[in-house]
């Protein structure tokens, strides 16, 4: 019996502090999720089509690297402006700590984060 198996794809790349958070040190497991998503669709939900998560270390800094599969049939049949990445890191309780606050397409390869401000 043939099985049809689904290709996958990878971006590498790194996330950066941005507006004073650069130089910023982790306590230890914060946890970085870092997501390949379809943004193209008007006034709806993005789709992730792959995400990588990270437990951060003590002491380790901006920038952290990531390395992401995701689903290259899937990603095909976005238009590239829609295909984005985005990061976040949470504390180990999930309280947000830092977000991309732009979109990133999936070519730039770098996602700058600030620290997340609770009003």
């Amino acid at each position: 019996m043939y099985m049809q198996t689904k290709m996958a794809a990878k971006v590498t790349g790194s996330v950066v502090g941005k507006g004073g958070c650069e130089d910023n040190a982790f306590n230890g497991n914060e946890i970085l999720i870092v997501e390949v998503q379809d943004t193209s669709r008007a006034d709806a939900p993005s789709i992730s089509l792959g995400q990588q998560k990270i437990t951060l270390k003590k002491g380790e800094k901006f920038p952290i690297n990531f390395d992401i599969e995701y689903q290259e049939e899937e990603a095909s049949k976005v238009p590239d402006y829609g295909l984005t990445l985005s990061a976040r890191i949470e504390d180990n309780n999930g309280q947000l700590l830092y977000i991309n606050d732009t979109s990133t397409s999936i070519k730039d390869k770098k996602i700058e984060v600030a620290a997340y401000i609770k009003f």
